[in-house]
């Protein structure tokens, strides 16, 4: 016929047990995804050594453009000279 008052209970217990195991197992996920996460200490950490890096490429590139800067002076003053060298035998 109908169920007992007891049987309900038990269902109804087994039911919150199941629940209850089902939010402990959530809880445990979020708590280990939180724990890999970084922290602000090592989001800075990381962000300084990026800037560290970042001004060395930065010393690397200028220090180039100056060499590059030098070399197109130095073609500059050969294209001069080759030009005084032809204008020299022209006229010879």
């Amino acid at each position: 016929m109908g169920k007992s008052n007891e049987d309900k209970k038990g269902a109804s217990n087994d039911r919150i047990f199941k629940m209850l195991v089902s939010i402990d197992a959530r809880i445990t996920n979020i708590e280990e995804r939180l724990s890999d996460m970084a922290t602000k200490d090592n989001l800075d950490y990381m962000r300084n050594k990026i800037e560290e890096r970042i001004n060395e490429v930065r010393l690397e590139v200028r220090a180039l453009g100056r060499a590059v800067d030098k070399d197109s002076l130095a073609v500059l003053d050969f294209e001069k000279r080759i030009a005084r060298i032809e204008k020299r035998e022209a006229v010879q």
